[in-house]
């Protein structure tokens, strides 16, 4: 039912009875922090489903003054919203007025992943609506769309008619209700009810930490982009010289293959089809300063369009607001988008200190200005060292703000005035809760140890070798290899080229390993089996997972990852709980680090509090949660250590990089078949 002056009170009369409402907007665009608004909102209660119309430029809305603030307040009474993707809906009323503090939120999105654990894509409202209910079911969605793409009014809702967008809002809020029955129904009939109401709270933590956003400092991302553009131009010059080819874009790969293969330059990397790969791996591979380059300058293409610029779309803006995902990944673990702040690079870059002789630079002037005369372009009579020299990574020594040459990614983001940007970062997680799964009690007192060193204990276990041992960071690094190879699937030939052994001495200290780390050989094959008898497996959170046996090693990885995640989940609900009265505000979750601004006046007490809270867990698995205060950026941290009534102690040191997981990949010769028994 379309909602007009001479019904309003009548709806709002239908709707008032049911403490929890549906809903779903329309807008004329979709960023809420700019100035995109909603056009209309879709409510269902009970079996009625009604459009509220606002902002139609074709007319027949109500008056916004009038309605739309009581309405919002109404809406802020509710004991719960309800609606599919509903983060995005929020944005939305909020801005209108909504109030959420005492309001329960369910995303049926949240309940669909829970409920089709296999699903990674194609998790739209219409794509879900028809893989449950058929075709016709999602035909209005299509139909729809179709219209309003003839109009042109897809890009803007608002220049729609009313009785089109209304009678399409509402479908979609009709079957909103329908799927939040039918996956309430199934998270019961698994078992996942606790899940369900842990990604409830989630909702509403991930909902204010995108609110508040972070700020981005603009002339630092100006200056960046423009530092970025001129290396990217230096290395192409340097490239054409070497090719000695004034037209070609080295950013086409074609190209790039082309020009490399006239040189007599082959990659000894093919593609599936059996042709040429001129990917990083094959480029890293090839010994010729031309690969290199290109290499280099992919980097800073990179780094100025996925991590810079990205982050200033669509327009230039101080406050830099992320869209968190709690639906998309397969274990849990939360992602983001709009931009994706899970990729940003925890290493930063730095030129080399190489420098060229006078004669060396004379001749690279040269056959620069060669090319650009080819071209028809002004020829250069200097350049500078920067120039010259080549970027690479630097990813275990604390960034240099003060430095030029050094640039970072993670340098973009800083705190407001009076805040400081506090990074709390868990150590090892994944290794814990890898130990709580194995059951093994010489463990106990280890996992209890602030200074966890799982790989050095279990180098000395599997390998029987003392720190004492010529070779010990070997067997360390062969014990780091398999244990993260156990939990995110690493096959032999990977393994030995980590190590720079053959396959069959990595499959050798794979044998040692599960033959004297007790309880590793058990905790796989109870997997395997399980997966290959009930193909699925619960979590510690009892969250599901469904496997098929092939797949089978696959549940190690989502067991060890998705306990981590809702560990992770659960203490951000705590902070964000303690934090409702305070300054203080969480506002980034990447991997195992998570971001806080804490205000001036809260800095040693709330700090010392975030850290209690993000070491307690339900399940007594004794987590280290290390404290660095990023000044004055993200890319900057000093380690704080706290000192008992005195506070906080501020320690000037370096940034402390943490394991980097190994990428899940997949790989099928992972698991030793004849060593496993099943």
């Amino acid at each position: 039912m379309i909602v007009t002056t001479e019904n309003y009170q009548e709806v709002i009369d239908n709707l008032l009875p049911n403490k929890s409402w549906i809903v779903d907007v329309e807008t004329n665009g979709f960023n809420a922090f700019t100035t995109n608004q909603l056009c209309g909102i879709g409510i269902g209660a009970g079996e009625e489903t009604y459009y509220f119309p606002f902002r139609h430029q074709q007319g027949g809305n109500l008056v916004n003054t009038k309605y739309l603030k009581p309405l919002m307040e109404i809406m802020s009474q509710r004991e719960s919203l309800i609606g599919y993707n509903i983060k995005f809906d929020l944005k939305f009323l909020e801005k209108e007025g909504l109030d959420i503090t005492n309001i329960k939120l369910i995303d049926v999105l949240v309940m669909v992943r829970l409920t089709e654990p296999t699903t990674i894509r194609d998790l739209d409202l219409t794509t879900t609506i028809i893989r449950n209910y058929g075709e016709e079911a999602g035909s209005y969605d299509i139909e729809t769309k179709k219209v309003l793409k003839t109009n042109k009014w897809h890009k803007d809702f608002s220049l729609a008619p009313v009785d089109i967008l209304g009678e399409y809002c509402e479908q979609d809020v009709k079957w909103t209700a329908k799927l939040y029955e039918d996956r309430l129904l199934e998270i019961q009939e698994s078992g996942q009810e606790d899940v369900f109401e842990l990604e409830c709270d989630l909702t509403k933590v991930l909902n204010s930490m995108e609110h508040r956003g972070i700020p981005i400092d603009l002339k630092y991302a100006r200056n960046l982009i423009e530092k970025l553009d001129k290396r990217k131009n230096e290395v192409e010059k340097k490239v054409q010289v070497l090719l000695d080819d004034s037209e070609i874009n080295i950013g086409s790969t074609k190209q790039l293959g082309e020009a490399l293969n006239k040189r007599g330059i082959k990659s000894p990397v093919k593609t599936p089809k059996g042709k040429q790969s001129w990917n990083e791996e094959a480029l890293s591979r090839i010994n010729n300063p031309i690969a290199g380059l290109v290499r280099q300058y992919r980097t800073l293409d990179k780094l100025k369009s996925t991590y810079v610029e990205s982050l200033l779309e669509p327009e230039e803006i101080s406050i830099l607001h992320t869209s968190f995902c709690n639906w998309g990944t397969l274990t849990g673990r939360l992602s983001s988008r709009d931009p994706n702040l899970q990729n940003i690079p925890r290493n930063h870059f730095k030129l080399s200190d190489r420098k060229f002789e006078a004669d060396e630079r004379k001749d690279i002037i040269n056959k620069i200005n060669a090319s650009l005369s080819a071209k028809g372009k002004e020829p250069i009579s200097h350049l500078d060292d920067e120039v010259l020299d080549t970027w690479g990574f630097i990813g275990d020594e604390s960034f240099d703000e003060n430095d030029p040459k050094e640039i970072s990614i993670r340098r973009l983001f800083v705190p407001r005035e009076d805040y400081k940007l506090i990074s709390f970062d868990y150590s090892q997680m994944e290794v814990r809760v890898f130990l709580s799964y194995l059951g093994n009690p010489n463990f106990d007192d280890l996992l209890k140890r602030g200074d966890l060193d799982f790989h050095s204990e279990a180098a000395k276990l599997a390998f029987n070798v003392s720190e004492n041992h010529p070779n010990f960071k070997t067997y360390r690094q062969a014990a780091k290899a398999i244990t993260f190879g156990v939990i995110y699937g690493i096959g032999n030939a990977r393994l030995a080229a980590q190590l720079g052994t053959s396959v069959e001495e990595a499959k050798q200290y794979k044998q040692n390993y599960f033959k004297n780390i007790e309880g590793s050989r058990l905790f796989i094959n109870t997997v395997m089996q399980k997966v290959q008898e009930e193909k699925h497996l619960y979590n510690k959170y009892k969250r599901l997972y469904v496997i098929e046996p092939k797949f089978a090693y696959k549940g190690i990885n989502y067991l060890v990852q998705g306990t981590s995640a809702d560990i992770l989940s659960e203490r951000m609900i705590a902070v964000h709980k303690y934090l409702q009265d305070k300054k203080s505000n969480m506002l980034l979750q990447v991997h195992d680090e998570i971001i806080c601004e804490i205000h001036a006046d809260e800095l040693h007490t709330v700090t010392h509090e975030i850290k209690n809270l993000l070491e307690t867990n339900t399940l007594d698995i004794p987590l280290q949660v290390d404290v660095e205060v990023c000044e004055p950026s993200w890319a900057s941290k000093q380690e704080v250590s706290f000192v008992a009534q005195n506070g906080l102690n501020w320690v000037i040191g370096g940034m402390l990089e943490k394991d980097i997981p190994v990428e899940e990949t997949k790989v099928e010769d992972f698991i030793d078949w004849d060593t496993v028994e099943v």
